[in-house]
């Protein structure tokens, strides 16, 4: 799964569209104190009115948002190679069963019991079930047939909080009069679900129902919770994370210090595998091999110390990390340069141009510009160094 196979689902997420065929909705209002699920409902989804089907389409949408390894991640089930895996099989039946509110009530007093201890306000849980319609490309000259067409067939989960609102004092303009307000409706936060999941995973329009694409609201934080005792996932690692311990390994091998033109060398290099990746569609990985030649050609001799510096942290020789973990958007992420004066962010391209200097018993950052550097409106004074 990459993100142009989640775009081709969450694209489809729209009312009045031919390629989408939404069955039924379920939806579980929840107290957050007691667990208890205060109102359920289930309704087709043709016969909601125009808006609420767009409000929930749109946070359906949401559970599909995000960048890869940081908001939304692809898990494989725990102890799956011969397909014995029980959620899965429950996930199947969620697919595929007539009696979609009994299946998904299921799975909500699952979520009552093992997973939302994070969840601190009222909050709704939600399900949708659907099909979208793919068009089949001809084999010889790579033209899609609108003729032809094939379904994949999904569920969508959300979790979205409930925020009550709050007495508020009116003006009444026909009465001429100021009066109280207590409201008597929540409001369902459809546009910020706490979590979500879709099954299957879809990979180059084909659906893979070994694998769930999980979404958290919180970036590189995911509730573990959730991903274990309700999807029953092996999670690996978020891109955060991968990136700090890669960085790790190259910090155990260097040293504390290091050039910003090295730093620079390593993000060129990372850059170099994703312009291969966007052009072949395939993830590219960074095992222990490949990062000796990532390192290497940076400048860094890794000797014998790669492969224990590697171990040691990774606790396995066979990890890969995902290259746009690393560097998630080569073009235009920042990286930035801090201590207790200042905060500065510059493009990785740019770490050439940064040299850390002395003079006179004093370190000062030194950043080569090629234009007059300005300061609310005015142009700095250049003096010499």
């Amino acid at each position: 799964m990459n993100k142009e196979d989640i775009a081709s689902i969450r694209k489809e997420l729209k009312t009045n569209n031919s390629k989408l065929k939404i069955k039924e909705i379920c939806s579980y209002f929840i107290k957050q104190d007691s667990k208890d699920i205060l109102c359920s409902e289930e309704i087709y989804f043709d016969m909601m009115d125009e808006l609420k089907k767009e409000l929930y389409l749109k946070n359906f949408k949401k559970v599909l948002t995000g960048k890869i390894d940081s908001k939304i991640f692809e898990l494989e089930f725990k102890n799956n190679k011969l397909g014995e895996n029980q959620t899965q099989k429950q996930m199947l039946h969620i697919l595929k069963t007539n009696n979609f509110k009994e299946a998904t009530q299921t799975l909500v007093s699952k979520i009552l019991e093992e997973a939302c201890e994070k969840y601190e306000l009222d909050f709704m849980i939600s399900f949708v079930r659907g099909e979208v319609y793919k068009s089949v490309k001809n084999e010889d000259n790579g033209e899609v047939d609108n003729d032809v067409a094939y379904s994949l067939g999904f569920f969508i989960c959300s979790v979205c909080p409930v925020i009550i609102p709050k007495n508020s004092l009116n003006f009444d303009f026909i009465e001429r009069e100021f009066s109280t307000s207590v409201p008597a409706k929540a409001i369902i936060n459809t546009a910020s679900p706490f979590e979500g999941f879709m099954f299957p995973s879809f990979s180059e329009d084909a659906a893979e129902t070994d694998k769930v694409v999980y979404y958290t609201q919180k970036e590189n934080k995911p509730n573990h919770l959730f991903v274990e005792n309700i999807l029953d996932c092996d999670f690996k690692s978020t891109a955060q994370a991968d990136k700090e311990r890669f960085f790790e390994v190259v910090r155990d091998i260097v040293g504390a210090e290091i050039e910003p033109e090295v730093v620079s060398s390593i993000y060129e290099e990372l850059g170099r595998r994703l312009d291969v990746e966007e052009e072949s569609g395939e993830v590219s990985l960074i095992g222990l091999k490949d990062m000796e030649r990532i390192l290497e050609n940076s400048g860094i001799n890794t000797a014998d110390k790669l492969r224990s510096s590697f171990l040691g942290i990774m606790g396995e020789e066979n990890y890969e990390f995902k290259a746009s973990s690393i560097t998630p958007n080569y073009a235009t992420k920042s990286i930035k340069i801090d201590n207790n004066t200042a905060s500065i962010s510059i493009g990785p391209q740019d770490l050439k141009n940064v040299k850390q200097v002395t003079k006179d018993g004093i370190r000062y950052l030194m950043i080569r510009i090629d234009d007059t550097a300005t300061l609310e409106g005015f142009d700095l004074v250049t003096e010499e160094f």
